[in-house]
Parts: structure tokens; C-alpha cells; sequence
């Protein structure tokens, strides 16, 4: 279910304040650096969804993790570990398609510093 809701959320509308706000905005502002702070709006919407896909394997996750056993009596894992596995998949997708590359940002060259310089001086 949060899933669902989050897919038809936009990441501005969760407060800020929250700790799912405080990690969507860690994670966006994260991502945006590694593309060297200048993304496409192509990757704009990549970098949203990436954030809620993380988001909801974070949570399912947590929960995953306070559950008293992951086996069901038929020897079979809990639904909801297979579900956070195709999360991660999902996740991981979308960061390849962002790249795992750190961007380098545009550097002023030396001439185009002192040029400038010069003119202002």
C-alpha cells in the first residue's frame, strides 16, 4: 500500500520536516550531486522515482526486519521478502540508467578566470 500511495505522491508535497521527507530530500540532493548538479529533466524524474523506490524498500525493509521469523511454516519466505527484492531490482535499474559515475561539474579554466578578471579589474 505504500507503495501505491507514494507512486501518486509528488516528493514536494511530503513534509519536509518528517524523517520520509528529511531522507527523500537527502537522497534527491545526493543523486543530483553525483550527476554534477546539472540533470536533464529526463534525469529529474529518474532521480524522483529513484527516491521513492528507496523510500519504500527502506520502510519494507525495517519491517522485514522486525518480524520474528521470514520463513513461513511451509518453509517459504514471506511474501513481502520477495517484493523487497523486486524493489531493489527496480532501484537498482533506475540508478544504471542514472549512471553509477560520480559527474564532474563544469570547472572555469584558468584562462577564462584571469580573462574575466581582467576585464572586471
Amino acid at each position: 500500500m505504500l507503495a501505491r500511495v507514494l507512486r501518486t505522491v509528488k516528493l514536494d508535497t511530503i513534509d519536509g520536516r518528517s524523517e520520509a521527507g528529511v531522507f527523500l530530500r537527502r537522497v534527491r540532493e545526493g543523486l543530483l550531486d553525483q550527476l554534477g548538479g546539472d540533470a536533464t529533466p529526463a534525469q529529474r524524474l529518474l532521480v524522483e522515482e529513484a527516491c521513492k523506490t528507496a523510500l519504500i524498500a527502506q520502510a519494507v525493509g525495517d519491517f522485514i526486519l522486525r518480524q520474528e521469523s521470514l520463513v513461513r511454516p511451509d518453509a517459504s519466505l514471506l511474501p513481502v521478502v520477495l517484493q523487497r527484492e523486486v524493489l531493489v531490482g527496480s532501484l537498482t535499474r533506475l540508478l544504471l540508467a542514472l549512471g553509477l559515475q560520480r559527474a564532474g561539474k563544469p570547472v572555469e579554466t584558468l584562462a577564462s578566470f584571469l580573462g574575466a578578471r581582467r576585464q572586471s579589474g
